[in-house]
């Protein structure tokens, strides 16, 4: 322990004559640091507090919202944040979401009696359209390399983002002939105009290092990332950038590099978003981003044995009558010292 927080509680035992014999610092009921005397020494120790630790099933069908529904069926906001990360490569949750989709999750969770000490990594991500499956399976080989796989051990990650922030419609779609709504005149238009309110985050569609943030022409306040294997990314007409975004720093895929606007030439605040393939710009919404490496072949029948096991379990699960929509079930449940 090295910090003392606002909210920690404390306990002070001491002497009459005022000398102190006991400290307890109580940050949780499951996190405690206590220091006492011993003879002329000082002991410090950490209390070790029994957590449950458990493997949650959860399930259920969209019906108004996907934010909503899953709610609903008891995930925790941040299983559902990261539900909808995994599978965003390959889903656009924001424009393709639809009543009677299914969903399906396995998540470690932690609990101290009924009380939620957190949430942990999503093992299984599951997004079912009429047309469509799509599942992620965290798994780490024996060399360490982790992961998000389908079921046949193909990445879930792909080189960037379905798209940089979180849109209410598209305003333009690529076009080598549109009609300019400011010039007036038919001009090609070689990126996705992504329509929503001034000050939205707009992120890193892939990890890569910025080659230019600043002022562009009609563009505005602009930025250029430049990404592995020729590929880069532009970002139009921003209100601002975010604190630290200048040419030659290095940014993270999600990394929030900036906010919408409508600086430059624009009718309305909007990120007008831009993808170059070795010197060509391409369409964002159709190319066919390359994956990371698939499971390595050595490792490839351990790991569909366990994506099998995985998904079984699931279904198991989610077919016992203990199981139902709106109602998570565990798959494992373990007790054991708190992790403090």
């Amino acid at each position: 322990m090295r910090k003392i927080y606002p909210g920690d509680s404390y306990k002070l035992v001491y002497t009459p004559s005022g000398e102190v014999v006991r400290f307890e610092l109580v940050r949780s009921p499951w996190e405690k640091y206590v220091v006492y005397r011993q003879g002329d020494s000082l002991v410090a120790e950490k209390d070790t507090i029994p957590l449950t630790h458990l493997i949650v099933s959860a399930e259920g069908v969209v019906r108004n919202t996907l934010w909503e529904s899953m709610r609903s069926a008891g995930i925790e906001p941040a299983v559902i944040m990261n539900f909808t990360d995994i599978l965003s490569y390959d889903f656009d949750f924001v424009t393709d979401t639809r009543n009677g989709h299914r969903f399906r999750v396995v998540y470690e969770k932690t609990m101290f009696g009924d009380s939620l000490v957190g949430v942990g990594r999503v093992l299984l991500a599951s997004y079912q359209t009429p047309d469509s499956t799509y599942t992620a399976i965290w798994y780490v080989d024996p060399e360490g390399r982790e992961g998000y796989f389908d079921p046949a051990g193909k990445s879930m990650k792909k080189a960037l983002l379905k798209a940089p922030l979180n849109y209410k419609r598209i305003s333009s779609h690529f076009s080598y002939h549109r009609f300019h709504p400011i010039l007036k005149i038919y001009r090609p238009h070689l990126g996705v105009d992504y329509a929503a309110p001034t000050g939205t985050p707009v992120v890193a569609s892939g990890d890569g290092v910025v080659v230019y943030a600043g002022w562009k022409g009609g563009f505005g306040k602009f930025i250029h990332i430049k990404h592995k294997n020729g590929i880069e990314t532009m970002y139009g007409h921003l209100s601002r950038f975010a604190k630290g975004i200048r040419k030659g720093v290095r940014v993270k895929r999600g990394q929030v590099i900036g906010y919408v606007g409508a600086t430059g030439l624009a009718t309305g605040p909007h990120l007008d978003y831009r993808v170059k393939v070795k010197g060509k710009f391409v369409n964002p919404e159709k190319y066919a981003f390359p994956a990371e490496p698939p499971v390595k072949r050595k490792y490839l029948s351990e790991y569909k044995k366990y994506a099998r096991s995985v998904l079984e379990g699931a279904r198991i699960l989610a077919n016992s009558a203990e199981s139902g929509e709106g109602k998570p079930g565990y798959l494992r449940a373990e007790t054991g010292k708190g992790k403090i």
